[in-house]
């Protein structure tokens, strides 16, 4: 997060500091591109020194001074203006000075500091050079730039300078007459401080713009919108629109990847932008001195430097300044992040862009209460929204007031102390986190409720039973129960809903899923039953009884499926099984080996034969798989080239090959076929032997009948 050097620091604190009649880009140091004709002329001899008109030889700061013009040797044909002293207001730029050809204009060539009396600059056709460093920027009376027609590279249009292809806008005059200007198609940058303290208050940007150099819309005190959705642009560079104090409004495009250093600094009208998903940097003050209270930063947001966000100056944090993005992000990290180079320390309120919206959501809500249960009002039904009730078991009211209740809102009973809570057949949204952090929640029901949100039920650490709606079509979240950990059963009642249950397990409606096994449920064996086909992500995940499991017509294992079963000691896969998706039987120390057929096609990471390593967990290692091991003489049966057998081999697990299971062990096949064939002997000896000893009978017979 911290790349810039304390020289960065220093120079954005003369930024801030700058006086109001002086440019920011008159006190803040900007890299740019050094040319030939910025360099001194130290290492010319005297012979290479040419004359002034009056003959003698005339030196400032190694530059040489003719009449207004001070000027550098590019070589011995052409020279680049350096300076100039003229008093004049309309000021034209010679073709030569010294018999020496006018080819370059360096970017101190009309003054360093912003008091220039220029109004027209005429600009001859011999300039084939104009520094990126904007020469007329500190021409603050400056209306006009003309460029001869004859010039090869550059041209003007109505004042204005581009170079010849248009491509780049070079520089629009501080005092041009008018408020509004139409940047023409074609123009793909906006030079240093190109349209930068002028008159406008409208501007009007081509489909074609790709980049905004630094201070490129800095210091316009009049605009107050800048519309930038139909453009391509890639780049906003250093302080790019800062100083605008009348910006209100800013449309960034899709296309927009890095917002540099203090580009919307002191835009003290700005109250909200939306930054779009293909932004990847903010640099530091970025945002610095705006009128923001919140932002909502994308994911693609990889790097955030500080202080850009949430700070009116660079050292005082906004109160209240909220900082809204998804968990493990750099939004994430931005809020609370600091450096003790700089004894910067971030401490903002941090949320979800979901929660962000509920919070406004319920912020505009007109509540009341009815007894212990705060409510709202929508469209004639009751929403609860909130439950003040310390009671042991809450009974959620069917009407309030001649209102049905019919929605759970988001948290409403968050944090509860209750032991039993019943919800009526009238409730048919259960908003998610509805029971987060009910600690001392043991039983619940919900008759009627058609919709559960997603974590609806986390952090429900003692809940034993849950009894769902039979109408119940949605459950959101693929681990629903994840962290119940005491749960020992889910019912569905009868309903045409989407869900079942059998024995207290969790299914679609047909049972061709099996979506949750509740956690403390107590049983070691558990046969699948033949409908199932998939097993849903996390659906056995942290049971602590199953020792066995058998998946007779399990085609898909979902990931995490099994994962943190303790005491797992074998499960029989069908030999339909084809997909075992990541970390399916991870964290399954017990289970030492498994048969995997040749239908199974795709193994995820970690499916079989790994545990978590919790001495590396302990050490401070950051992601799971740098925790991961594998379990201590885990085996893999497989057919030799099948999806298991490579998998085995590239995770330097055993597999054993040439096996085939009888009676729930695995057993050589070459070992089978020996044990066969004596057995054959052994057949066809006893079969020689019978059919002697009848042949033998027959004979006796027959003689006796002689």
């Amino acid at each position: 997060m911290f790349k810039y050097k304390k020289i960065t620091a220093f120079l954005m604190s003369l930024l801030i500091c700058f006086s109001a009649s002086t440019p920011i880009n008159s006190v803040f140091a900007v890299d740019s591109e050094e040319t030939t004709s910025e360099t001194t002329i130290e290492n010319e001899t005297e012979e290479n020194i040419p004359e002034t008109t009056d003959g003698s030889e005339t030196e400032e700061n190694d530059y040489i001074v003719s009449g207004d013009f001070m000027y550098s040797v590019i070589d011995d044909e052409t020279i680049c203006i350096e300076g100039c002293t003229s008093t004049e207001t309309d000021l034209v730029i010679p073709e030569s000075i010294d018999g020496m050809t006018v080819a370059e204009l360096s970017g101190k060539a009309f003054g360093e500091t912003p008091d220039q009396i220029y109004e027209t600059i005429s600009i001859p056709a011999t300039v084939t050079y104009i520094s990126e460093d904007n020469p007329f920027m500190y021409c603050p009376s400056l209306k006009e730039i003309t460029v001869d027609s004859a010039n090869a590279d550059y041209v003007s249009e109505n004042g204005v300078i581009y170079s010849k292809d248009k491509s780049l806008l070079i520089c629009y005059p501080s005092a041009k007459e008018g408020n509004s200007f139409d940047i023409p198609e074609g123009v793909k940058e906006i030079g240093l401080s190109g349209i930068s303290n002028t008159k406008l208050s409208e501007i009007n940007f081509p489909s074609t713009l790709e980049h905004i150099r630094d201070f490129g819309l800095s210091e316009n005190a009049d605009l107050k919108s800048v519309d930038l959705s139909g453009t391509a642009l890639e780049v906003i560079s250093v302080a790019g629109l800062a100083e605008c104090p009348s910006l209100n409004e800013v449309i960034l495009p899709d296309t927009l990847q890095e917002i540099d250093v203090g580009a919307f600094m002191n835009c003290k009208s700005l109250e909200e932008i939306t930054l779009p998903d293909s932004l990847t940097y903010v640099g530091q003050y970025g945002f610095m001195g705006t009128a923001m209270t919140k932002v909502e930063i994308p994911d693609s947001v990889t790097e955030i430097g500080y202080s850009a966000f949430g700070y009116s100056d660079e050292t005082t944090p906004v109160d209240g300044f909220l900082i809204i993005g998804s968990y493990g992000s750099a939004a994430n990290t931005y809020a609370t992040d600091s450096d003790e180079e700089y004894g910067y320390k971030n401490d903002f309120a941090f949320t979800t862009p979901d929660a962000a919206a509920e919070q406004e959501e319920y912020n505009s809500f007109d509540k009341s209460m009815y007894g212990d249960f705060e409510y709202t009002s929508i469209n004639g039904e009751a929403v609860i929204t909130s439950c003040s009730s310390i009671d042991v078991k809450i009974e959620v009211p069917s009407e309030i007031n001649g209102m049905p209740v019919t929605r759970i809102y988001t948290s409403a009973f968050e944090g509860s102390t209750a032991e039993e809570i019943i919800i009526p057949e009238s409730v048919k949204t259960i908003d998610k986190l509805v029971f987060y952090g009910c600690s001392y929640l043991k039983n619940l029901t919900i008759n009627g409720a058609e919709t559960i949100g997603d974590s609806a039920f986390v952090m429900c650490d003692a809940l034993e039973n849950i009894t769902i709606s039979g109408n119940c079509k949605t459950i959101e979240g693929d681990e629903p129960f994840l962290s119940c950990p005491l749960l020992q059963s889910i019912n569905v009642t009868d309903g045409d809903g989407e869900y079942s249950s059998e024995n207290g397990i969790l299914y679609n409606k047909d049972k061709s899923k099996l979506l949750a096994y509740p956690s403390s449920k107590s049983d070691k064996k558990f046969i699948v039953p033949d409908s199932v086909k998939e097993i849903g992500m996390s659906a056995f995940c942290n049971n602590l009884y199953l020792e066995e499991i058998e998946l007779p017509n399990v085609e898909t294992i979902g990931a995490y499926a099994f994962e943190g079963s303790k005491s797992l000691k074998k499960a029989v896969l069908s030999k339909n099984l084809k997909t075992a998706d990541i970390y399916a039987f991870a964290d399954c120390p017990s289970l030492t080996g498994i048969r995997v057929y040749k239908n199974t096609v795709n193994i995820g990471d970690y499916a079989f034969g790994y545990k978590f390593d919790n001495t590396a967990a302990e050490s401070g290692e950051t992601s799971s798989e740098d925790n991961m091991i594998t379990v201590d003489g885990f085996k893999i049966y497989a057919d030799e080239d099948s999806t298991a057998y490579q998998y085995a081999k590239a995770c330097g697990i055993e597999v054993v090959s040439g096996t085939i299971e009888v009676f729930g062990k695995n057993v050589v096949v070459g070992f089978l076929w020996a044990v066969a064939g004596i057995i054959t002997v052994i057949v066809i000896g006893l079969i020689g032997f019978f059919t002697a000893k009848t042949i033998k009978k027959k004979k006796v017979g027959k003689r006796k009948e002689k």
